[in-house]
């Protein structure tokens, strides 16, 4: 079993993560302000000036489209295609698995200035992104070829797959420009991970009299580590694959109140090194006795060994799934909508929500209509605890589809749910430190003004007892001096 999925992770999907994160669109969380650089994550004169992440925001979904749906979720479930029945054998119809993730495992921002509200970010992101298509003969195949009642199948293995996963290493500013307009951009640095692109342009499945059978397959497929074991090692950053990513966004508040934002997300690159490997393949594999419990692993090592015979090593350069994106919000007392429009620029992904954000005092409950390009319908909901320096959510984006599929993992039953597969889980802590960023007139303490030099330092010397006593002076003066102008007020 472990060679027949072994075949799926090289072949097909090695990472089965999809994400998309557009409930938190102004929201003011840190998440927010580091996919949007525009955004503002700290509140003049109540937050304080640094934040970091407690918890890291955690985003994954799932997605699966096809003949194959009860077969995929056994294989979700028990990683075995055993005892699946696909049907439509003979019209190479295939199945779809797309997805993307991405992880801030760690992130630091700093209220830089309370004029011009200027903010500096830096971020630790792991993101993940790919396609996966592949037959009903596939999955059938990789179960029983007894199931196959005609002699011959045309394109039975065709797929065009590809999966990427990277680092992304960010540096984001944000500052108004004045009362209406806003900029901010991140600059990231990329460290390409894994990358993995199978294409088959031609496949032939012919069931042999003689108790076997021959899979042709003509294709190249493109891998980052070739046909080694997936393991951690391949996950810590190198200096190997480098890359760059630009993000800018705008900002316009109107008159009315209503918020606008513009961004261009993550236009970048990575520049995969001279050691990616390259193969391609025109095998004819002839598996006898294929009601053995190695058989698909046969088939696998004959064409990984086809394979590596023509193993050429170079590098490459691959987009990143570059996005542009647009919202606008009003705040209506305790309600406050946001309808977001995101689009991926290089392939077909793209969504439209319209996020009901309902608050009550730090609590605020979302319910959200969202239309994904390929997922259609979606309904999602989030709970979020959200102070001036403090912020906890947790949601889903496909709330009914997540509760089916998590109950049908927990009793291994693939017939529980009618849509398609799918599920979507995300969570975050954020919290902020620091002194607060207040104005001179309304501060409760003001750095370097409020405060008197204590401590050791005193003790050094008689000079510098002198120095701080007549800075102390000073602070005490300038205090009186508020007092008196807040009095006349």
């Amino acid at each position: 079993m472990k060679k027949i999925y072994g075949f799926i992770v090289f072949f097909l999907f090695p990472l089965l993560l999809f994400a998309q994160n557009v409930s938190l669109y102004h929201s003011g969380t840190q998440f927010d302000t580091f996919e949007n650089p525009v955004q503002q994550g700290f509140q003049k004169d109540f937050s304080r000036k640094y934040a970091v992440t407690l918890l890291p925001h955690i985003n994954g979904f799932i997605n699966f489209k096809g003949d194959g749906e009860s077969a995929f979720k056994k294989l979700l479930f028990t990683r075995s295609f055993a005892n699946t029945n696909v049907g439509n054998l003979g019209e190479a119809r295939q199945n779809q698995l797309n997805g993307n993730a991405n992880i801030y495992l760690a992130n630091y921002r700093i209220f830089r200035t309370r004029n011009y509200n200027r903010e500096l970010g830096f971020s630790l992101q792991l993101k993940e992104e790919g396609q996966g298509i592949f037959t009903n003969e596939t999955i059938t195949l990789l179960d029983s070829y007894k199931k196959f009642s005609q002699n011959e199948y045309d394109n039975a293995f065709n797929t065009d797959s590809y999966n990427q996963a990277y680092w992304q290493l960010g540096v984001s500013y944000r500052e108004n420009y004045n009362d209406r307009w806003a900029f901010g951009a991140k600059v990231s640095l990329l460290n390409g991970l894994i990358y993995n692109k199978a294409d088959i342009s031609s496949s032939h499945l012919s069931i042999n009299p003689n108790n076997s059978y021959t899979a042709s397959v003509t294709g190249n497929y493109i891998s980052s580590f070739g046909f080694d074991k997936l393991n951690f090692d391949k996950l810590v950053p190198n200096l190997k694959n480098m890359g760059a990513a630009i993000s800018v966004a705008s900002s316009y508040q109107t008159k009315s109140g209503y918020y606008l934002t513009v961004n261009l997300k993550d236009a970048g690159f990575i520049h995969w090194s001279k050691n990616t490997d390259n193969y391609t393949f025109d095998s004819n594999i002839t598996v006898f006795n294929p009601d053995s419990a190695n058989a698909s692993a046969r088939l696998f090592n004959g064409l990984k060994e086809d394979a590596n015979s023509t193993e050429v090593k170079k590098s490459f350069y691959s987009k990143i799934n570059t996005k542009i994106e647009f919202a606008t919000s009003k705040e209506f007392g305790f309600y406050k909508p946001v309808f977001v429009a995101s689009k991926s620029i290089f392939n077909p992904q793209g969504q439209f929500a319209l996020i009901n954000n309902l608050k009550k005092n730090a609590f605020v409950f979302s319910a959200n209509a969202i239309y994904d390009l390929q997922t259609k319908l979606n309904f999602g909901s989030q709970i979020m605890v959200k102070s001036a320096n403090m912020e906890f959510y947790l949601g889903s984006e496909q709330i009914f589809p997540t509760y089916y599929l998590s109950k049908s993992y927990f009793t291994k039953d693939e017939n529980i749910g009618k849509s398609n597969p799918r599920a979507g889980f995300y969570i975050g802590i954020n919290v902020k430190f620091g002194p607060k960023m207040q104005n001179i007139g309304t501060a409760e303490e003001i750095p370097g003004l409020n405060d008197k030099e204590t401590g050791y330092v005193v003790r050094l010397s008689k000079k510098e007892r002198k120095r701080l006593q007549k800075q102390n002076k000073k602070i005490d003066k300038n205090r009186r001096a508020n007092d008196k102008r807040n009095n006349r007020r």
